[in-house]
Order: C-alpha cells, then sequence, then structure tokens
C-alpha cells in the first residue's frame, strides 16, 4: 500500500469511526455569509471606512457645539435642519460606494489572492456576490447613520417644507446598491479599479445633462415657459438620486444659489420611477462583472 493510499484509508477510518456524522459542504447560503463576513473583518481594519464613520460622526458633533448653526447661517442665512445637514448628500452618494468597491476584486486579482479561494470549494459567483454584499451593506450602513444623525439632530429645527424622510432613505439606499454595483463590476476590468472613473463619470454626467439641456433651452431659468424636456428621461439614472432624496427631505434646501443649482438636476418622476431605474442599472453592472470574473483564467 503506498502512502497515499494509506492517508485515503486512514481518513476513512476517522470517518466511519464517528457514526452518523454527515460530511457535506456548507450550504451556498452559508458559504456566502462565510465570504461576506471575511469581507467586513477586512473593511473592519480600513483606514477609509473609518473615515466616512467619523464623518457621520460630525454631524452630531456640529450640531451641538453650535458649529453648524453658524456655518449654515452665514453661507445660507439657514438654520441646521435634516436637509442641510445632508446638503453633501449628492456627492457622498457617489463616492462612498465608489471607495467601497471600486478596489475589492482589482486587488485581489492582482495580488493573486482570489486564485487561492477559487480552488477552494467556494463558487465564483457565490465569491463575487459575497464580496459585492459586503460593500453595498457597508456604504447603505454609512447612509443610514448619517440620516439617523441629521433627522435627530435637525429635529428641533423644522423643515420648510413638507418632507418624506423614509421615502427619501429608500431613494438614497436604492442610488447606492446602484452605484456600488457600477463600481464593483467595472472594477473587474481595470487592473487598479474602477473608483476614479466612476467618480469622473457620475459627478460630471449631471452637469453634462444640465449644459444639454441648456443648449436647447429646455432648462428652468433659462426659459420660463419650461414644462419638460426630451433629457429628462436621463435624470433617472443613479448620479440624480442624492439630489431627489435631498429634495424630499426639504423642498427648499440650498438657499438662492444651491437651491437653484439643485433643481436643476430634479426629474418630474415618481420615487418608483427612480427606485425601478437604479435596482436595473446595478443588476445590469453586476451581470457585466460577473461575465468577467467567469472568464478569467485560474
Amino acid at each position: 500500500m503506498t502512502s497515499d493510499e494509506a492517508a485515503i484509508a486512514s481518513n476513512d477510518a476517522a470517518h466511519a469511526a464517528v457514526p452518523g456524522r454527515n460530511y457535506k459542504l456548507p450550504s451556498d447560503i452559508d458559504q456566502l455569509m462565510a465570504v461576506f463576513g471575511a469581507q467586513m473583518r477586512l473593511y473592519s481594519k480600513s483606514k477609509i471606512v473609518i473615515g466616512f464613520i467619523i464623518i457621520a460622526l460630525v454631524i452630531p458633533i456640529l450640531v451641538y457645539s453650535g458649529a453648524a448653526e453658524t456655518i449654515i447661517k452665514g453661507a445660507a442665512d439657514a438654520s441646521p435642519s435634516p436637509s442641510y445637514l445632508l446638503i453633501l448628500l449628492p456627492l457622498f452618494i457617489i463616492a462612498i460606494p465608489a471607495m467601497m468597491a471600486g478596489r475589492i476584486l482589482s486587488s485581489e486579482f492582482r495580488n493573486r489572492t482570489a486564485y487561492l479561494l477559487f480552488t477552494l470549494p467556494v463558487s465564483r459567483h457565490i465569491y463575487y456576490f459575497g464580496k459585492f454584499l459586503a460593500a453595498f451593506v457597508l456604504s447603505a450602513g454609512v447612509f443610514a447613520m448619517a440620516y439617523a444623525f441629521a433627522v435627530i439632530c435637525g429635529s428641533g429645527y423644522g423643515l420648510s417644507y413638507p418632507n418624506d424622510v423614509l421615502g427619501s432613505f429608500v431613494m438614497c439606499t436604492a442610488g447606492v446598491f446602484a452605484l456600488t454595483a457600477m463600481a464593483y463590476g467595472l472594477s473587474t476590468y481595470f487592473k487598479n479599479g474602477s473608483t476614479g472613473l466612476v467618480i469622473a463619470i457620475m459627478i460630471f454626467l449631471p452637469f453634462i445633462v444640465l449644459i444639454l439641456k441648456a443648449l436647447t433651452g429646455d432648462i428652468g431659468f433659462f426659459n420660463p415657459d419650461y414644462t419638460g424636456s426630451v433629457w429628462d428621461p436621463l435624470m433617472t439614472l443613479p448620479p440624480f438620486t442624492g439630489y431627489q432624496a435631498l429634495y424630499m427631505i426639504d423642498h427648499g434646501v440650498g438657499g438662492m444659489f444651491l437651491g437653484e443649482l439643485y433643481s436643476t438636476f430634479l426629474g418630474p418622476y415618481s420615487t418608483v420611477v427612480y427606485v425601478a431605474v437604479s435596482m436595473i442599472w446595478g443588476v445590469l453592472f453586476l451581470l457585466l462583472g460577473m461575465l468577467n470574473v467567469n472568464k478569467k483564467e485560474l
């Protein structure tokens, strides 16, 4: 008997020595959660993640120290209501998902660590979606924290107009899903990730649409008879969800300059349309990334 045969026989004997034990692979859900947990542990050591959490914690610090009221009154002659405390939401709804998800897979494929997992009983699909789930949950968690702080700390200052905080958060979460999926899916195609590309495209896309509307005279402050634009369907895309979410909290947010600017990024559609477009956008980019992962050679 060879050494390999002896090892197999010994292993079989060990298994037989424990009657009733069923040796089988964990379920797909268990494997998915294992990949999710492993990625969350990596995030717990990330300075970027800690930085985003600190940014959310700045909201109550500014409010209770009185600094928020001083800054906002000086800039917009307004009080630190929830909408003003979340005034940078259109920027962060792009930056946070892109920075959370834009380099996960690219760094693992570049460093060859992903290939080690593929040799284990974990399928590519489970590995791929487990990593994405961690990026999305953590990104959405940061925004949930910011919303909670803004509503709790700013509710005493009231709102200018009727608001829908829950609808705003749903809109925000849909946008986070779409942008996380976009950064994550595209990261499989770039050696250094997709963070910079996604941030650049998504920040400038609203302004490109704004320019197109201005050139055709389809924009409010260029055309007092504005009733709609052929470009309006483009305003359902994910980078516009931050503006919509902010508007839903307070229709009068922004003051003279920001209010006028933000209002140009608002489309005439319902929340359901924006959420549906963001979900479809996210799913398409996830599938695009999955196709590339499936083609990678081991």
